[in-house]
């Protein structure tokens, strides 16, 4: 018997050994398997990481470091190529957030036309352009305008303006916007009648509000100053795809200033013939852009080339 239970013994011995150590070696797995799971897991920490680095490394390069200056030259050009349009600037500041700037712009047209302008500033989005939408601003600092038969400057140009959709043909925008004008002046200017040339006449400051709407151009309040008399002009202006068709359908109303009506006597008299309306002179131009026509009443008592009269003889009837 003792050596039975000594048997017992050594046996129960070797088996609480083996179950220990057949545990030790499970605890080993487990061991592998939660460093495996560990290490696996800071690997996709690492990948997550790593990609994450990339994305905004990629957003800043496109945000601060990618070249869209030389991209806007390049299309520049390529609207000129196409249209006839030249236009370029010196130095160009396009970021992607932002305001734009351009320095030393120049636009010329194909009919001599030509629009320049020292500085500059846009306050639109970039996404907004991408998607034929313009909604922002535009501070233009010395701009001059030259045309065939008029040219003019002006210190500071603020143009708030929305438009959509922005596509090739004008008669297709819809939008609204504003034009404030300051330190003007007019270089040159066409024959106006009984005022003769406008040249050298100062522009204080001019204010313009205007919707745009299915093809029609609707001036809402127009006001300008000058040396020469006080301006309100409303009305209509009908778009064509070419701009110089565009028809007028306005009326502008004046008021001298004193001292240019001290100046010019002989127009107080002329211009007291002419419709009035609150005390304002008031006529109607129509006609198109490239051909204004100003509708004057009572033309040949305000000294105007009097029609040609007609012929109204009557000639003896036959003799029977």
């Amino acid at each position: 018997m003792p050596k039975e239970n000594e048997l017992e013994e050594d046996f129960l011995t070797e088996e609480d050994q083996e179950i220990q150590e057949s545990l030790l070696e499970d605890d080993g797995d487990l061991f592998d398997e939660d460093g495996d799971e560990e290490h696996s897991k800071v690997n996709r920490k690492q990948i997550f990481t790593l990609v994450a680095i990339a994305v905004v490394s990629f957003f800043v390069f496109t945000l601060f470091i990618f070249p869209l200056n030389e991209i806007v030259r390049s299309i520049l050009i390529k609207t000129g190529k196409e249209t006839g349009i030249f236009m370029d600037a010196k130095e160009i500041h396009f970021p992607m957030i932002g305001r734009k700037s351009f320095d030393s712009f120049v636009a010329s047209f194909p009919t001599g036309t030509s629009i320049k302008a020292e500085e500059i500033s846009l306050g639109v989005s970039l996404i907004g352009l991408l998607q034929s939408r313009l909604d922002g601003d535009a501070n233009i600092g010395y701009f001059s305008f030259e045309g065939s038969e008029w040219a003019f400057s002006a210190q500071t140009l603020d143009i708030p303006l929305r438009l959509a959709p922005l596509d090739d043909k004008i008669t297709k925008w819809n939008g609204e916007g504003e034009i404030d004008l300051s330190g003007g002046k007019i270089k040159e200017s066409a024959e106006i009648p009984f005022l003769g040339s406008l040249k050298g006449t100062d522009i204080r400051k001019a204010n313009l509000v205007f919707k745009i709407r299915s093809g029609k151009l609707l001036l809402e309040r127009g006001v300008l100053e000058s040396s020469l008399a006080k301006f309100q002009f409303q009305g209509v202006v009908r778009l064509s795809d070419t701009l110089s068709f565009s028809q007028l359908d306005l009326k502008v109303c004046f008021t001298l200033t004193e001292k240019f009506a001290q100046e010019r006597q002989d127009l107080v008299g002329m211009v007291a013939l002419l419709p009035q309306e609150g005390g304002k002179t008031c006529i109607p131009i129509r006609g198109t852009f490239s051909s204004p026509k100003v509708d004057l009443p009572n033309l040949n008592q305000l000294g105007g080339s009097a029609p040609k009269a007609e012929d109204t003889s009557i000639e003896p009837a036959p003799v029977p």
